[in-house]
């Protein structure tokens, strides 16, 4: 009988200790991620630089680039609600960095969630990645966008 329990049990205790293991390199990997910092620049609407000089990258939505029509008005937006100021940052599980390495993030300044608050403007937009789990923010985001939208703001207009 125990012949024929013992390749079960093995089984089990693989999958327990694959579980724990996986959880523990989730929660090893998450804990050495920034989660704050003080923004000492803003080098566009979706992109700040903080005071450890790392690179953060807003996710989720995307900002015109310098130049572009409502580039300055982000710019301005996120200059005001960051600049100088503590942020948190709150992360996309998987995608906690894009392709050039920099931080990729949701930024909040207090109980103020910027990337909510330059869609919700009309000065962004929110972007949907194709063959990715759902945004963590998702339905604020474009909450957000439909008002802006339907307000005609920034963009919208």
């Amino acid at each position: 009988m125990i012949k024929k329990l013992l390749p079960y049990a093995i089984a089990f205790i693989t999958l327990i200790l694959g579980f724990f293991s996986g959880n523990y390199y989730s929660n090893q990997k998450q804990s050495q991620l920034i989660t704050q910092g003080k923004v000492i620049r803003v080098i566009d609407g979706d992109n700040l630089e903080l005071d450890n000089v790392k690179s953060v990258r807003l996710y989720g939505i995307n900002c015109p680039e310098k130049g572009q029509k409502f580039s300055k008005e982000a710019i301005d937006l996120s200059t005001k609600l960051t600049l100088n100021n503590q942020i948190r940052l709150d992360y996309q599980p998987n995608y906690e960095k894009d392709r050039w390495a920099r931080l990729a993030a949701y930024v909040f300044i207090n109980d103020t969630f910027l990337n909510e608050q330059l869609v919700r403007q009309g000065f962004c937009e929110v972007t949907i990645y194709q063959k990715r789990a759902k945004l963590k923010y998702q339905d604020e985001l474009l909450s957000a966008q439909n008002q802006a939208k339907q307000e005609k703001l920034g963009k919208w207009k």
